[in-house]
């Protein structure tokens, strides 16, 4: 058994897809062979003509699967055992907050030289560091969450082939894709969905009845519920994390200005001051946040989930083999008694 094989010179000529069906065009114009590119021995003159008048030598004949069908089953077993489910770890969904935005309001306010002593002026700055930061650190944690949910999480629960699972399924498919083509050369019949492998954690691709989504979903649930709480507890045993602490990061100036305008002179004059350095307060507060949330074990709890549905995708899988290969198993047998008829 033998096979069409196109390398990376193809131009998308189109001139060997005029001569045979074992080659198709792909997205771009190029030949690629179509289930696997194999044909029987009686094939390949006309194979090695269509070859000969590629005009840059992309096409070339390789050996298949093996001129022997009745090994098929036996290769197409091996081929799938060499496939190789990747196992996750802690460290693959593990939480570095800072690898996240916490996005801040900028003060208003600064600059302006309104009070008339220097603690009304860092009163007044504690407020607005209060309004636009400090009291807004539920949303700063969910904020994290969301980034670290599509950052880390979301190939875990995207169900094509971008995500997690649909790339483990495309490798299983694209060795029974070629061994349906080896099997169809050599006139044995399979079911149009033999070439397909969708497999995925609760069995189901969609994601409303996924039980990984739906795991996934309670664990982020269960945060927006208690997280913050938790966090905001690890943040207070931070030392100086109380909201009056980050007024030490927080700045004043004072200017004269002019009180009472004389019109003989002997102006009068008094000082007045403003805030400044808000900003600064936010950051280190923003960075005292993200400590906190690190310190919060939610991605251990994510990790078990995953881990969950990672031991019955690999459950599943060996089943899907296992049918997939009695499926080929079937087929041979059946064109053997065909033969022999």
């Amino acid at each position: 058994m033998k096979k069409f094989v196109v390398s990376e010179k193809c131009i998308a000529c189109g001139n060997c897809l005029l001569e045979t069906k074992l080659l198709q065009e792909d997205a771009e114009g190029k030949a690629v062979p179509a289930n696997g590119g194999y044909f029987s021995d009686d094939f390949l003159a006309k194979a090695e003509e269509i070859v000969a008048a590629c005009p840059v030598q992309a096409l070339s004949i390789a050996e298949g699967a093996g001129a022997d069908l009745s090994k098929l089953p036996e290769k197409l077993q091996n081929a799938l055992a060499k496939i190789t489910v990747p196992n996750v770890t802690r460290k693959d969904v593990e939480m570095h907050a800072q690898d996240y935005r916490m996005t801040c309001s900028y003060p208003q306010g600064e600059y302006r030289y309104d009070y008339s002593s220097e603690s009304r002026a860092m009163s007044a700055a504690e407020s607005e560091f209060d309004r636009i930061c400090y009291s807004q650190y539920k949303k700063f944690i969910l904020e994290v969450f969301v980034q670290y949910k599509e950052d880390k999480l979301r190939r875990f629960y995207t169900f094509d082939e971008s995500g997690f699972w649909g790339q483990i399924n495309k490798q299983y498919a694209d060795v029974l894709q070629e061994f349906a083509g080896a099997a169809a050369a050599g006139g044995i019949m399979l079911p149009a969905d033999f070439k397909e492998f969708e497999v995925f954690p609760g069995g189901s691709a969609n994601e409303k009845d996924s039980v990984l989504v739906y795991m996934l979903n309670v664990r982020l649930k269960e945060f927006e519920d208690r997280g913050c709480e938790d966090v905001m507890r690890e943040l207070h045993d931070i030392p100086h994390t109380s909201r009056s602490d980050y007024r030490i990061d927080m700045d004043y100036d004072d200017m004269e200005v002019d009180a009472v305008k004389r019109f003989l002179g002997n102006d009068q004059y008094e000082d007045k001051y403003c805030y400044k350095d808000v900003y600064k307060a936010c950051e280190d507060f923003m960075g005292d946040l993200k400590n906190a949330i690190n310190y919060v074990d939610y991605d251990s709890q994510v990790f078990d989930s995953i881990d969950t549905a990672l031991k019955d995708y690999k459950e599943r899988v060996q089943k899907e083999i296992a049918k997939k290969v009695a499926l080929l198993s079937k087929a041979v047998a059946n064109s053997k008694a065909a033969l022999l008829k």
